[in-house]
């Protein structure tokens, strides 16, 4: 007997119950016992019906699923390679969704949360604008929600990179090398509205990403480091998210300290791009006339494979994905919190320092 043919009226008669303790035990309500509920959702099964997940959460006690958001799937993949190896390992599937399929534009609670379809939740790369909204959305998850990269950190359950020891060590080495100069090209300081870091979605309009936490994080550690290491800060704003500088704008920054080398940081890889193809077209060549190196490598796949030169700090998304995956387990079995996590970074020297080149 398939689903479509079976009533819940052919699932009453046949275990011996109302149709009303059918209904309620297929829903997943607590208005009848557990005993009878067990009951009626074997004969539910014999009778192939699908049972959906809310009432297979409540007999199992677990669904054996796990829901992850991420702001852009992009983004997220290379943290998901880690998510999923773990939870495929302990035997939970994942269901990935992205922030705007999820995050109904009201405050009433979205299809995920009302079906009980997940053990827990694992928020990658949200910003500060739908913290509270996802909050509000995934209140019976919270205890069990894990943020990942994300603009919202607190003692307990998130996991995130340590962008100011990441900063330090990016102009240790610099300094190392020889270099008395950096120039920070990312989001500059009046750039970065910290009012408009802590200002809420606005739900009547659509969602396009807000300012990541590292924004601000990657400005301040550069210019912290810069200051303990005894070297020359210079904030240049790339414009690549606005009016991008002229090559010859970008050239004038390294130009200003006359017989001085000075080191590009950029904020991450794209911008790391944008400067070296910028320069190239007014002749300067790295490292020959500056140095230069990322803050932080491809988000999509290993990045050795993509400029193997390049002087950088690592992070690796796969693992901060598995860690993710190990502390929501944790939360998960032993309905506790578990304490935070500060990703470091690694270093890469690279070619693209040579100072005396």
């Amino acid at each position: 007997m398939n689903q479509m043919s079976v009533s819940q009226n052919d699932i009453a008669k046949a275990a011996g119950v109302s149709q009303r303790a059918v209904s309620f035990a297929l829903n997943g309500k607590s208005n009848v016992s557990q005993e009878k509920r067990e009951k009626i959702l074997d004969v539910a099964q014999k009778l192939g019906y699908r049972i959906n997940a809310s009432a297979r959460a409540m007999r199992k006690q677990s669904t054996g699923a796990i829901g992850v958001l991420v702001q852009h799937y992009n983004v997220g993949n290379t943290f998901l390679q880690g998510i999923n190896h773990t939870f495929q390992q302990e035997g939970f599937h994942t269901i990935i969704e992205q922030f705007t399929s999820v995050l109904p534009l009201s405050d009433t609670p979205c299809r995920v949360v009302l079906e009980n379809v997940v053990d827990g939740l694992i928020v990658i790369n949200s910003d500060a604008t739908i913290i509270d909204l996802i909050q509000n959305q995934f209140t019976n998850l919270m205890d069990q929600t894990v943020w990942l990269e994300s603009s919202y950190f607190a003692p307990f359950n998130c996991i995130r990179r340590d962008e100011m020891s990441v900063c330090d060590l990016a102009v240790k080495q610099v300094s190392a090398a020889g270099f008395k100069r950096v120039v920070y090209v990312g989001y500059q300081e009046h750039a970065i509205d910290t009012d408009r870091l802590n200002k809420q979605f606005d739900k009547n309009k659509p969602y396009f990403g807000g300012i990541h936490y590292s924004s601000y994080q990657r400005y301040a550690g550069i210019k912290a480091a810069c200051a303990k290491y005894g070297l020359e800060f210079v904030p240049v704003g790339s414009g690549v998210h606005d009016v991008p500088l002229t090559p010859n704008q970008l050239a004038a920054y390294l130009k200003q300290a006359s017989g001085i080398k000075s080191a590009v940081i950029p904020y991450d890889i794209l911008m790391t791009q944008w400067v070296f193809r910028q320069l190239a077209l007014v002749g300067m060549v790295c490292p020959r006339d500056y140095g230069l190196m990322s803050l932080d490598d491809m988000r999509t796949f290993q990045q050795q494979q993509f400029w193997p030169e390049l002087a950088r700090m690592t992070f690796d998304r796969v693992h901060a994905g598995e860690l993710a995956a190990q502390m929501l387990l944790e939360m998960i079995q032993s309905k506790k919190q578990v304490k935070s996590i500060n990703v470091t970074g690694q270093w890469v020297n690279g070619q693209t320092l040579d100072h005396d080149c």
